[in-house]
């Protein structure tokens, strides 16, 4: 792995409860782009700065454009795609309660097509905060299509390979 000041260092647990960690490398500690990595921290932990010796579950990822020193060599080529997800948010109420249903869906440029659905109930005695039962909802649809995008990586995988995904 190397890195260069400008890059973000991106950490993504294989598992579907952690959270992303996005931050920019401030600083590289090694020669020739080698770790640690000075790297300031976006997001909820904005404004901290760590020395990082990154794992396995961390990658780089250059600027759009980058060339020349920033690239991981003279034949360094970028590939950049865009995928979209579309939410839609429903809430029917019922009486005192009510219900909030998520749909989120994806297609890929491959022509992959997944949906994902979540579900959040209001309980009669619950304050009336839409917004809460929205985030519920669509943070469940969300994980269910992350857990269908993994089940399709895991397949390809194993087509590709021979070999079963085993998680890691």
């Amino acid at each position: 792995m190397r890195a260069h000041v400008g890059d973000q260092l991106v950490v993504e647990s294989p598992r579907a409860d952690a959270h992303r960690r996005t931050g920019v490398v401030t600083g590289v500690g090694g020669s020739d782009g080698e770790p640690p990595y000075r790297v300031h921290w976006a997001g909820a932990e904005q404004g901290h700065d760590d020395l990082v010796y990154p794992g396995p579950d961390a990658h780089i990822e250059h600027p759009p454009g980058c060339t020349g020193a920033n690239a991981e060599g003279a034949d360094a080529m970028q590939t950049t795609k865009r995928w979209n997800v579309d939410v839609v948010v429903a809430e029917e109420n019922e009486g005192d309660s009510a219900r909030t249903w998520a749909e989120v869906g994806l297609v890929a440029d491959d022509g992959t097509a997944l949906r994902g659905h979540g579900m959040a109930r209001k309980h009669p005695t619950d304050l009336d905060v839409p917004e809460i039962g929205e985030e519920l909802a669509v943070s469940r649809a969300l994980s269910d299509l992350s857990r269908q995008l993994r089940q399709v990586a895991a397949e390809d995988i194993t087509d590709n390979t021979g070999t079963p995904w085993r998680p890691t």
